[in-house]
């Protein structure tokens, strides 16, 4: 049986999404302070990746990946 490192399991994903929600916040707050939308804009379009990950891997990527 192959031993998978930690980001490669389901924890470690959704660890990297958190990570990455945090990364897109500090990215909002420096758009608003500074007032540049382009940040705030990329900061959203983050959030929004990280939290589409877990159900575009689960409903879409494992069934294509199993048939």
């Amino acid at each position: 049986m192959e031993e998978k490192s930690f980001f490669q399991t389901r924890a470690g994903g959704l660890t990297i999404a958190f990570l990455v929600i945090m990364a897109a916040f500090a990215v909002i707050m420096a758009g608003l302070s500074g007032g540049n939308d382009g940040l705030c804009t990329a900061g959203f379009i983050m959030i929004g990746a990280a939290m589409l990950y877990s159900p575009v891997k689960v409903h879409l990527y494992d069934r294509l990946k199993k048939k």
